[in-house]
């Protein structure tokens, strides 16, 4: 499975990953389910999903309770994911 590939190569690397089943409660699950709908209405033949990343540390210092990640780390970690779909 696809989705446990991703994971699998995060953890790997060192960074904490894990599956949900909820992209958040507004604006992550709208951006989600819109994708699904578009490709499903217009019947695309791509995989969707959607991967929920922390914040930025930079972003974090307005609010100390969110979990946050360098920016570096954010990279590398969509590199390493992007890598694993080539």
């Amino acid at each position: 499975m696809l989705i446990r590939r991703l994971v699998n190569v995060l953890n790997e690397r060192g960074y904490p990953a894990q599956i949900s089943n909820t992209a958040g409660t507004y604006l992550c699950n709208h951006v989600m389910y819109s994708v699904f709908h578009k490709v499903s209405t217009e019947n695309l033949s791509v995989q969707a999903g959607f991967v929920h990343l922390p914040a930025s540390h930079e972003l974090a210092v307005q609010r100390p309770t969110f979990p946050s990640w360098s920016y570096k780390d954010l990279r590398d970690a969509v590199m390493s994911m992007i890598e694993e779909l080539e």
